[in-house]
């Protein structure tokens, strides 16, 4: 996804510098990750139809909720949410076909680096959660 346009994507390679900066910061100051839990499932609603990655985000809300999971793995996903709930990033959500880019891109980009740490658990809540807000 950092390849889409051309040799690399600036914009993607600046997304995730931000994210990385933020998963630092959630890591030193963890109690930060509660506003990102409270404000996540507003934004889910306010963009529900616009995006693609709902049951990915979603399923990332279960899992930073998840005592299981660890302050490392949380602050990093804290981090990829908290970019998508931000009303400014590199592409504003309001561009129709291309505001929301960005924010796939963060969202994948984050699955891919944490790989099992998402369970089906929850992917399943995530599912099951969506279906009911339809």
């Amino acid at each position: 996804m950092a390849r889409w346009f051309g040799k690399s994507d600036k914009a993607t390679s600046s997304a995730m510098k931000a994210v990385k900066h933020g998963a630092d910061y959630l890591q030193k100051n963890p109690d930060a990750l509660k506003k990102i839990i409270s404000e996540f499932p507003s934004k889910l609603s306010e963009s529900s139809g616009k995006i693609t990655f709902a049951t990915q985000a979603t399923a990332m809300y279960y899992a930073l909720r998840d005592s299981k999971t660890p302050l490392k793995v949380k602050a990093l996903i804290g981090a990829a949410l908290a970019y998508f709930i931000m009303p400014f990033d590199l592409i504003p959500d309001w561009i129709v076909g291309f505001g929301f880019t960005d924010d796939l891109t963060v969202v994948m980009m984050v699955l891919r680096q944490l790989s099992g740490a998402i369970t089906e658990e929850h992917y399943e809540l995530a599912r099951v959660r969506l279906q009911r807000e339809k």
